[in-house]
């Protein structure tokens, strides 16, 4: 502490006494006087050193004053600067000790707050873990204080009780902790509620499904593998929360995607839980929908009766001759889609496989307008552009001069005008001008047909892929033939010895899927032209999507209904805008892989309100409603949609044995966008349960299944039942010999592969497991990509989805069927993969070998110049060979 005195000359003439004054650790004390003072500087009222009569005055708290005499000039300013130096200090600390106190006690409130949270019988949610985490308090200034020698003589106040909580909010990780604790709950609702999960369903839940249940966390994804149970989860978890007091029955809700799923929910609801279950609410979506815009506005909307006969489809038929009759602009687009762009076309250098023969040419390839293969499909779209206007060619006519050589066979172009004498030629070239990388000697052969006109002073046409698939080449193919003379003529109906690549249903189909997806992104056309960017195909049809979306919305209002995704999008609204509040705190979706985008705003807005629960249960894997607008992201985005959730894995299944589910789970896995998990089985295993049986023709379908299921009839002593499956219905035609057998053991039925989503049978035989078939090479059109939140760019996504629930309905086996030469990609994948053999119909291995350049077709023994060999079926699109000992 600094002293200051008053010197000798005051104490001896100006009678200032002998006194001392000290300043320090935040204290003031003055000694030698009658009324000593030891004072705190807070204590302290005021200090006033007057220079001018060199008195320094001094007034406590109680307003006694003491003035002192004999400092100089220089030490009274020393005096008063110590004393409000310390003065400030002695505030700062002040104020650090009450904010350090009140930081305390903020502690001591939150961590009581999370014990109670954690001592409660009920799963710590993420909401309320988040919620705590986020008002963890901060202790930086109490635990600054609280080492800080400067506060040793400050009250100790209410630290020491508040430490404890200080450090637990210091410390304690709040997640860690949450999922310890759950975990030990877990294990204590198990125990409590044994005769509760043993008993709420015909069977025993398992682990996992006790799990489903008791994971009361705010947001739940269920990821159920082919039968594992999934609907049991659902009922138990609804029991549950009735039986715990998380929710009454009237406060919760089940959502379903159709209405016989919605009825199977509901009865099986009633059946194990009796009245409580009678009171849950399940619905389909659309049926909810109407149901919230009838309450929040006193006026239930009118839907068109033909959107749950044939889904609009003879409403978008009617619209379309409607404006093919009226606007000419709108014709001539129609048109040139359905003729030219309608089939999509496959990556540069990746060729879809050929879809026609010559038998008398041998040539294989694609069918025109006009009747003729051509080898590509690119090739396909500039034929029927020519045919469309009008224009007489000749495809691969030989060169009018002969220059074949040692190198070279006769030149052939890809298009010749007879009426001019102009060639063409359509160059395998991307944007950057050059082809594929894999097309060997491409360049070279490219510049050598170029030289071979310029040095006979032929005339020549050149379009290349990239000029095609973004629209210029037609562009510049129709100025180029302008040039040498030729007129066109549009012609849409200009007699076809040919198909046109899409039919007027396929495109009406298309287009209804398009707006399904596009309106509940809630995508405006002009929105959906931006997408498009350059590519003609994309920029026809979103320009006559625009025109028939008008047309089908000014219906609607004129007749005043809504469409299914209107509806869903006006639910939506309701709710979130607060002119619909939703009673239940527990709603419950089921096949949520199938859920649109429409109806996933609509349940993101049911949980907008704090304190709800969702628990949505599905399968990645068995997403196949694509065409009716599902998104696959609203279940393997979850988080994005809903926020951050729990995922449990339902990955036992009672239905397939074990190698059945490894040959599905391991094909469907191919693609990386798919949710990775590890179905295992609880069924008995039998031999073989996925093989293929292959015929010379179609026709033989029909014998061969019936032989299939003859053989199995004989081998059974006890009745099973089979499903026969096929891509689209027609297949049923092929086996009806096998449907109309009569059998002792077997009950037989057809279904598509849609139709059989939900069924199960003993064994089942997959149809037209065929080249072009299965996959199907129309449902998965890029263009919907442009309508979709999250697109899904894995070739074949949906078909490889829907193969696997064929596959899974199996219980015992599944038989894939199939025609020599024409194997689907699909089945020689799983014969690439040393998973399935083929054999003919009397049981012999005719297991082909994969060309493993291509990875497409099979390998045929040939024979070369150096031996015999195999060389790829896919010749000449593909050129790989194997030497016989590899194969």
């Amino acid at each position: 502490m600094t002293e200051w005195k008053p010197g000798w000359w005051a104490r001896a003439f100006r009678d200032a006494g002998s006194w001392g004054l000290s300043i320090g650790e935040g204290r003031l004390q003055v000694r030698g006087i009658p009324r000593e003072i030891d004072a705190e500087v807070l204590d302290i009222l005021d200090l006033q050193a007057d220079v001018g009569s060199r008195r320094l005055v001094i007034t406590l708290v109680h307003r006694t004053e003491t003035v002192l005499n004999g400092l100089s000039r220089r030490a009274l300013r020393e005096v008063a600067a110590a004393y409000h130096s310390e003065l400030d200090e002695r505030r700062h600390l002040a104020a650090m000790l009450s904010k350090a106190e009140e930081q305390g006690e903020a502690a001591r409130l939150w961590w009581s707050q999370v014990r109670e949270v954690m001592e409660r019988p009920r799963w710590a949610d993420h909401d309320t873990i988040g919620a705590l985490e986020h008002s963890r308090p901060d202790v930086a200034v109490w635990l600054a204080a609280d080492t800080d020698p400067r506060l040793r003589g400050f009250p100790a106040g209410q630290r020491e009780e508040q430490r404890a909580a200080v450090d637990a909010c210091r410390t304690t990780y709040l997640p860690g902790w949450a999922v310890q604790r759950n975990e030990e709950f877990l294990e204590s609702e198990k125990n409590e509620l044994a005769d509760f999960f043993r008993t709420v369903e015909k069977s025993p839940l398992t682990d996992e499904q006790t799990r489903a249940t008791v994971c009361f966390d705010n947001r739940v994804r269920v990821i159920a593998a082919a039968g594992s149970g999934k609907t049991s989860t659902m009922v138990a978890r609804a029991g549950y929360a009735i039986q715990r007091g998380i929710a009454e029955p009237t406060e919760i809700l089940a959502l379903a995607f159709n209405k016989k799923a919605a009825g199977e929910l509901s009865g099986r609801l009633v059946s194990r839980l009796g009245n409580d279950g009678a009171g849950v609410a399940s619905s389909t979506f659309h049926a909810f929908g109407l149901r919230i815009i009838g309450e929040a506005t006193d006026r239930k909307p009118s839907l068109p009766d033909d959107l749950t006969t044939d889904n609009g489809i003879g409403r978008l038929a009617r619209i379309v001759d409607v404006l093919r009759d009226q606007d000419q602009a709108f014709r001539r687009d129609w048109d040139l889609f359905r003729l030219v762009f309608g089939r999509q076309l496959p990556d540069l250098g990746d060729e879809a496989d050929p879809e026609k023969s010559d038998r008398n040419t041998g040539t294989s390839g694609f069918g025109t307008l006009a009747g003729e293969i051509v080898k590509s499909q690119e090739e396909v779209m500039i034929a029927n552009w020519l045919f469309l206007n009008g224009v007489r060619y000749q495809y691969e006519r030989p060169y009018a001069y002969d220059v074949a050589d040692a190198h070279h066979r006769q030149y052939q172009p890809d298009f010749y005008y007879p009426d001019v004498d102009v060639w063409h030629e359509h160059w395998a070239l991307g944007p950057d001008g050059t082809p594929p990388p894999h097309f060997d000697g491409y360049a070279e052969s490219l510049q050598w047909r170029r030289h071979t006109h310029v040095r006979y002073g032929t005339r020549l046409i050149e379009t290349t892929s990239a000029t095609i698939r973004d629209g210029s080449g037609f562009e510049h193919l129709e100025q180029e033939l302008r040039r040498h003379g030729i007129q066109l003529k549009e012609d849409p109906y200009r007699e076809a010895a040919g198909e046109p690549p899409i039919s007027d249903q396929a495109m009406l189909a298309l287009i209804r899927s398009f707006m399904s997806h596009a309106k509940g992104n809630r995508l405006t056309p002009d929105l959906l032209a931006e997408r498009a960017g350059r590519t003609l195909r994309a920029r026809l049809f979103t320009r006559l999507y625009a025109v028939i979306l008008a047309e089908w919305d000014s219906q609607l209002r004129a007749a005043g209904q809504i469409d299914f995704e209107d509806m869903l999008n006006l639910a939506t609204d309701h709710v979130e805008s607060g002119r619909w509040v939703s009673p239940y705190r527990l709603v419950m979706v089921d096949e949520m892989q199938d859920t649109s985008a429409a109806r996933a705003a609509l349940v993101r807005a049911l949980m907008r309100a704090p304190g709800n629960y969702l628990y949505a249960v599905g399968d990645d894997w068995q997403s196949i409603n694509r065409f009716a607008g599902s998104d696959l992201s609203v279940m393997t985005r979850f988080d994005n949609w809903f926020g951050t959730a729990s995922t449990i894995w339902l990955d036992r299944t009672f239905r397939s044995p074990q190698s059945l589910c490894d040959v599905a789970g391991g094909f469907v896995m191919k693609n990386p966008n798919q949710i990775s998990k590890d179905v295992r089985s609880s069924a008995p295993e039998t031999d073989e349960t996925v093989c293929a049986v292959s015929v010379r023709e179609r026709s033989h379908y029909g014998s061969a299944v019936r032989q299939h299921l003859t053989t199995l009839d004989s081998e059974l002593s006890e009745p099973a039942t089979v499903l026969l499956l096929g891509r689209y219905s027609r297949s049923r035609e092929d086996v009806t010999s096998a449907l109309e057998a009569r059998y002792a053991n077997l009950t037989i039925e057809f279904n598509t592969v849609h139709a059989s989503k939900g069924k199960e049978a003993d064994y089942v035989v997959v149809l037209g497991l065929e080249r072009n078939g299965f996959p199907s090479i129309v449902e998965d059109d890029a263009l919907l990509q442009l309508a979709m939140a999250a697109p899904d760019s894995y070739p074949h996504a949906e078909e490889r989805r829907l193969f696997y629930v064929a596959l899974t309905r199996a219980k015992r086996s599944a038989l894939l069927v199939t025609r020599a030469g024409r194997e689907s990609a699909f089945l020689l994948e799983l014969v690439r993969d040393r998973v399935v053999k083929i054999r003919s119909a009397t049981g012999d291995d005719i297991t082909p070998v994969v060309c493993p350049k291509c990875r497409k077709h099979t390998m045929r023994e040939r024979k070369g110049r150096y031996g015999r060999f195999f060389g790829c079926t896919g010749y000449p699109t593909c050129k790989g060979t194997m030497k016989l000992a590899d194969s």
